[in-house]
């Protein structure tokens, strides 16, 4: 998990607690959503698409996805994490100079209560499927096992829905993504 900040509120403790406060204020409304053409959008995931991994399992969600027309492993799914990491070394490998990091530092704070600054953001073109989004990544400077963690920015804007169970996600394009061949 990594936290960030918020687009609605600022990365101070009591900023974030002010906007949960009011978020589960905002529970008690009712909401009205128009019906669908009798559509069933609904994505599921099938108990036959979990057999292609070793059940129980402990491992972390991880995918291959294609970012800046370059397919990139280890790719972690963090439901945890408030911004989308992309680390300098893994632009160094696809070629991105680091003159296109627009240099706004800001904090990031761990499960562990590390804090640590980026280097700035970087906006780049990702694809999952046939869905493709311009994403917003912090760009970070410290050695990982993964190349890009991807939170729950990432999948809101995919309207993605993640299975750790089954190790993988589906978006409304109907097709799960594969998990990672590299592990």
């Amino acid at each position: 998990m990594i936290i960030g900040g918020s687009q609605f509120c600022g990365g101070t403790v009591s900023s974030i607690g002010a906007y949960q406060r009011k978020a589960e204020a905002s529970e008690n409304w009712t909401t009205w959503s128009p019906p669908s053409d009798n559509q069933n959008n609904a994505i599921t995931f099938e108990e036959e698409e979990a057999s292609e991994t070793d059940q129980p399992h402990r491992d972390p969600l991880v995918i291959d996805l294609v970012i800046k027309d370059l397919e990139v492993a280890r790719v972690l799914i963090d439901t945890g994490s408030t911004v989308n990491v992309i680390f300098r070394d893994t632009l160094m490998r696809m070629n991105v100079e680091l003159k296109q990091v627009v240099p706004t530092p800001k904090l990031l704070t761990s499960f562990s209560s590390i804090t640590e600054m980026t280097l700035g953001s970087i906006k780049l073109l990702v694809m999952a499927k046939e869905v493709t989004k311009i994403i917003d990544f912090a760009v970070v400077d410290y050695p990982a096992i993964y190349n890009v963690i991807m939170g729950t920015p990432w999948l809101n804007t995919m309207k993605a829905v993640p299975s750790t169970y089954h190790l993988g996600i589906k978006l409304p394009t109907q097709t799960k993504l594969p998990r990672s061949r590299v592990a």
